[in-house]
């Protein structure tokens, strides 16, 4: 469970610092702004998981872990979407009041959690180990929002990828396959799994998160002429 842990935590902190490195690199950009975003909120709930693990005070889970862990987790397809949004062009299919509802959305959720009026899981601890059964309206709530958002994301990157060209394509292409590969297994394992009430994988949830935004932190923003056979 240390090295797990450890491990979780190392990955989270080099994904907010890939965000921030992005960020400085051009930070007029609004993709990049929206990338370091989802760094930033996928790193933080990848930490969030850490303190999950590791405390064994159900008075800190109900104070502020378990709601913080799901405002993060709500904040990051938010990002992600707007990063789609954004990416190489705005996208016109999508309204700006269409943007601002969904965007409210979010808002909402995430004080709805900060105040403890959403939930997902009742705490508990037995003889020293952490125990959750899922809040089945709360989190059903969650995961119809969650894959919604990363949905109409991967729609907005494929249409772009099918217009693009050059070096756009690539780029595009790459922020595709992994954001779909980051937020598809991590919604199978700590979306669609918790719902069924197995946490067993759980932990697996920030480790792909952060992986796949690193490499495609690396292929698209710090390398964008990268190209590569397949896919």
């Amino acid at each position: 469970m240390i090295i797990q842990n450890l491990f979780i935590f190392i990955i989270s902190f080099f994904t907010i610092l890939l965000g921030l490195v992005i960020l400085k690199k051009n930070h007029k950009n609004s993709s990049n702004f929206w990338y370091f975003w989802m760094c930033f909120f996928g790193g933080m709930w990848g930490v969030m998981k850490v303190i999950q693990f590791s405390v064994l005070d159900v008075y800190w889970h109900d104070l502020l872990i378990s709601r913080f862990v799901m405002i993060f987790g709500t904040l990051a397809p938010l990002a992600y979407l707007m990063l789609a949004y954004n990416f190489v062009y705005k996208e016109k299919s999508l309204s700006k009041s269409a943007v601002i509802f969904m965007s409210l959305i979010t808002t909402v959720m995430s004080f709805l959690y900060l105040l403890g009026i959403l939930s997902y899981a009742d705490i508990s601890i037995v003889s020293g180990v952490l125990h959750r059964d899922i809040v089945l309206f709360d989190f059903s709530i969650f995961s119809i929002y969650f894959f919604i958002y990363v949905i109409i994301g991967l729609i907005i990157l494929f249409r772009k990828y099918v217009v693009a060209d050059g070096v756009n394509k690539s780029q595009v292409r790459y922020l595709m396959i992994g954001t779909a590969l980051t937020f598809l297994t991590t919604g199978v394992v700590s979306v669609i799994f918790l719902l069924f009430n197995n946490f067993k994988y759980d932990w697996l949830g920030a480790i792909f998160l952060s992986i796949h935004l690193l490499v495609i932190g690396y292929f698209v923003f710090i390398k964008p002429k990268v190209t590569f056979s397949g896919f």
